[in-house]
């Protein structure tokens, strides 16, 4: 299974190499179909964490490193870093913003050595893949083994009314199911924001806090 995994983030990568190469520093170089619907989708994540403007912050599938250009918008003064496959899209990204960390890095080959406040994943789990469920468990357990806050992702819905070729849909019960089973019993699903004005919701977004659980009693 792994070296069928790492043959799906090799056909990524050089995907998001010529996407790169074709569009430079423009929603199309990460399949966003327009700045609006990128910027929407970016903004929706961050609106699900708190505590942003100091954090430590990994943008994972940092593509062209958007999302630190919102970051900034909000008065981010914390740490950026960003993890992406694409050699290519990493060079755009720092081209950008030359004074925050970008890394070439396959998560499942090299260690992550550090820890972070909050991670964001926008868009990686869209591309479908011969092992989509699969990709998506292993990419979540293993960067929420180095979160210190929390963790949110978006991914495509099932509940939908066109599906598009190349791209995967996942149900969003099993993916509740999944996190609140494996990884934090503290799991928030938003399946009720629109990405086009007028469009039914395509996607979801999701939130896992590290918060420890704990147990309420009936005399607490």
């Amino acid at each position: 299974m792994k070296s069928e995994m790492n043959q799906q983030i090799n056909k990524l990568s050089e995907h998001y190499n010529a996407l790169g190469k074709q569009h430079g520093y423009s929603p199309d170089a990460t399949q966003q179909s327009s700045l609006e619907t990128q910027e929407k989708r970016l903004n929706v994540l961050l609106d699900m964490a708190e505590d942003l403007t100091h954090a430590k912050v990994l943008d994972f599938g940092c593509g062209t490193g958007h999302l630190y250009a919102l970051l900034k918008q909000r008065g981010f003064k914390g740490e950026y870093v960003g993890f992406d496959i694409s050699s290519e899209l990493l060079a755009i990204a720092k081209q950008h913003h030359q004074n925050e960390r970008f890394e070439l890095k396959n998560v499942f080959e090299q260690p992550i050595e550090e820890t972070f406040d909050w991670v964001f994943i926008s868009g990686v789990f869209n591309n479908d893949m011969e092992y989509n469920q699969r990709f998506m468990q292993q990419v979540l357990s293993t960067l929420f083994a180095h979160v210190n806050k929390g963790l949110v992702f978006n991914a495509l819905s099932r509940y939908v009314d066109y599906q598009s070729e190349g791209l995967y849909y996942f149900d969003p019960s099993w993916v509740f199911d999944y996190c609140k089973s494996n990884l934090t019993t503290h799991v928030q699903l938003n399946h009720s924001y629109e990405v086009k004005p007028g469009v039914i919701p395509f996607e979801f977004s999701v939130r896992l806090d590290k918060a420890p659980f704990k147990a309420v009693g009936l005399h607490d």
